[in-house]
């Protein structure tokens, strides 16, 4: 209880102490406003009130267990504002250069934001780049229409409003030779720039080396857009050793933003879980407008920091400064406050995902023929989801310079195949069609059925078991699912029928949404209303007893064969997936919101059919040497059930293997698939890290 409490302390300490930190940055910047603003820029009578953002924290990403995934690590941009400059160019470019000799002196010149400078050399010998002349790039055409408007807007064929990027790239890409030369430019920059001025005895007021470092940076501010709705970044990731060296330079126009960068405790794990931030998308601005957000605030793009956005977003602040007519500061406030967001809990175990993720690495790069995988772990009796793991995978904090080898990477690592991959089920189709074979009274769980190595029923289709020539002779449920016989399945399939069938799997949740937060694929449920929404041809007797073995159309994703076995195994209820456990005020300390377990559907199932899934399940495990030996270090029984869904070749089945442990009384069930594996006993191996590191704990 102490260190509970110790922790939740330390919390709230780091709280207060970066919301002071944020207001003595803004407080540095007022007196720099005071202090160097020019008279100008005020209004003539009266007072003139400025209003500052004061950005809210965003919160934090933890586990079931309060262990941190995701936290906030705040640096310091090095920004102009448009609206702070002085009010002659020549002022402006000196306060350029102030800021760019405090980089040079403390060193923080790699601290500079990426240039998009045109020119090789330095002034005066500039030449184009290779890359300033690809027409396939615009990124300077910007600047470039800035020049060109001063030559072709009196063309009584071209309007100002046609000076496009577009416009001009088709224009130069037709007219090379009308392309401005480097000479051209740097004419138009020292005009523009007063960087041509004069001292009193005609001497150049800046040195070659001073133009060169203006120009660089007018050229950057160009490129973004720099005005009074856009501050340009000169520096970023600074300390607050380089804040105060430059604030007593009193650079005017300088300032420093507060920014907040997402990172995470566990690089390179649970990262198609998580998600990512970044600017508002500019096709979905409209709808972040109408819920009070700001054109420059930073949202979930994907995952977790999409799916609990209304959680972790906090809500900006506004501080007020009020100044008189000669720039004094008479008056300052807060406004309001800023409020940070809500710290939001996982059901997410990370000690289990990190297993997860591991042994589907080992697992995959143990089978020669394999490239991916999926695995998920859930609560059979809530629903929640302990692991979610796809393979291969990538790193959320090197995302952005990994994106372009992620995106061409033929396996997709970017593709959560856990949630969005469907798979043939296989023979782990047959755990569900005991249970609903002797609840509905198709058969006894005691029923015996024989198998002779194919199945006679139909003359015209005489499918085999995958023993075929041998036999299994006569087997009930339990000696059934023990050995997977294809034969009995094939007979229960045909005395229930697909529409019978098709009952029992839709109210265990096959083909049918899980719920789960972050998005998924429905999968699909085989049978005639899919045929018939599909333009496919008519279903036979034939495609019922294929779907009875777990093949035909049936597709399921990992998540939803999790979330299938859970119910058969608890008696009936299908739970929704759910990743959310509880939201908890910044720091920890007040828990605003526990996510209940959502009750999808529920279906009374025989306690008999029940037992004999259970019992089949472990005969099954405990009878493959396979399974068993790589279920040795885990201390509870385990039942499970291995699936072997046919591609094309042996070498190309993909192998399922789904488990629950203790078989008799579950407290978690594992769903496990990798691609071409060739078997579904392969498949365990993953399986066996998680059950490992569940009992562990």
């Amino acid at each position: 209880m102490n260190r509970n409490f110790g922790k939740m302390s330390f919390r709230i300490f780091v709280v207060a102490a970066v919301f002071v930190l944020v207001c003595l940055v803004y407080l540095v910047r007022m007196i720099n406003i005071s202090v160097n603003a020019d008279p100008e820029q005020k209004i003539e009578t009266g007072t003139y009130e400025r209003r500052e953002t004061i950005q809210a924290l965003r919160g934090e990403i933890y586990d079931r267990n309060g262990k941190r995934l995701v936290y906030n690590e705040y640096t310091y941009n090095l920004v102009f504002d448009y609206d702070a400059m002085a009010a002659t160019q020549i002022n402006r470019n000196y306060a350029i250069l102030q800021a760019v000799y405090a980089l040079r002196t403390t060193g923080n010149e790699d601290h500079r934001t990426e240039s998009s400078f045109p020119f090789d050399g330095t002034y005066p010998n500039y030449t184009y780049s290779a890359e300033a002349r690809d027409t396939d790039s615009n990124i300077y055409y910007r600047l470039l229409k800035r020049i060109a408007a001063d030559e072709l807007e009196e063309d009584a064929e071209v309007s100002k409003t046609e000076l496009t990027a577009a416009y001009l790239e088709s224009f130069y890409a037709e007219h090379p030779e009308a392309f401005p030369t480097e000479q051209e430019i740097v004419e138009w920059f020292l005009k523009r720039y007063k960087l041509d001025a004069k001292n009193a005895d005609d001497s150049p007021m800046f040195s070659d080396s001073e133009i060169d470092h203006v120009i660089r940076v007018r050229y950057d501010m160009e490129v973004a857009d720099f005005s009074i709705y856009t501050q340009y970044v000169m520096a970023e990731d600074l300390d607050i050793s380089f804040i105060s060296y430059i604030e007593e330079l009193n650079v005017v126009g300088a300032d420093f933003v507060v920014e907040t960068t997402r990172k995470y405790a566990y690089p390179g794990y649970a990262s198609h879980i998580l998600g990512r931030t970044g600017a508002i998308p500019a096709e979905k601005w409209t709808d972040y407008k109408d819920l009070g957000y700001e054109m420059n605030d930073t949202v979930g793009l994907d995952g977790c920091e999409l799916a609990f956005e209304k959680y972790l977003r906090g809500e900006n602040g506004v501080m007020v400064v009020t100044e008189d007519k000669e720039g004094n500061i008479i008056d300052s406030r807060v406004e309001k406050e800023p409020v940070a967001g809500k710290d939001v809990y996982l059901t997410i175990d990370i000690d289990l995902q990190i297993a997860a993720e591991k042994g589907l690495k080992y697992n995959v790069n143990a089978l020669g023929e394999s490239e991916a995988g999926a695995l998920t772990a859930v609560d059979p009796n809530s629903g929640e989801v302990l692991a979610l793991a796809s393979y291969p995978t990538f790193d959320l904090s090197t995302y952005g310079t990994d994106y372009n080898k992620l995106a061409a990477n033929p396996a997709n690592p970017l593709y959560n195949r856990a949630l969005d991959g469907l798979y043939a089920p296989g023979s782990t189709f047959k755990i569900g069609m005991v249970v609903a074979g002797v609840t509905s009274g198709t058969v006894k769980a005691d029923t015996i059925l024989n198998c002779s190595g194919r199945y006679d029923y139909y003359s015209d289709y005489r499918p085999r078991c995958w023993i075929y020539p041998g036999s299994h002779g006569d087997l009930d449920s339990v000696g059934a699912l023990k050995v997977s016989c294809n034969c009995y399945f094939y007979e229960l399939g045909r005395r229930m029928g697909i529409d019978l069938m098709n009952r029992y799997c839709t109210a265990y949740g096959l083909g049918q949404l899980t719920g789960i937060e972050l998005g998924e694929k429905r999968g699909i449920l085989a049978g005639p209303a899919y045929r018939e929404e599909n333009g496919l041809t008519g279903w036979t007797a034939g495609n019922t007893i294929s779907a009875a073995i777990g093949q035909s159309d049936n597709t399921f994703t990992p998540i939803q064969m999790s979330i299938y076995v859970s119910t058969v195994l608890n008696g009936g209820t299908r739970y929704g997936a759910h990743l959310l456990k509880e939201v908890r005020t910044y720091g920890g300390l007040a828990l605003e919101y526990e996510h209940k377990p959502e009750v999808l559907s529920t279906l009374e199932l025989s306690d008999s059919a029940v037992a004999a899934a259970m019992e089949g399940m472990r005969q099954m495990a405990e009878s493959s040497a396979t399974v068993t030996g790589y279920m040795k270090n885990v201390p509870v029984t385990v039942g499970g059930k291995t699936g072997t869904a046919e591609l094309g070749g042996s070498s190309e089945e993909n192998g399922l293997f789904v488990c629950a442990a203790p078989y008799n009384d579950p407290d978690i069930v594992v769903t496990s698939v990798i691609e071409h594996a060739g078997g579904g006993s392969y498949a365990a191996i993953a399986a066996s890290y998680v059950l490992e590191a569940f009992y562990e704990e």
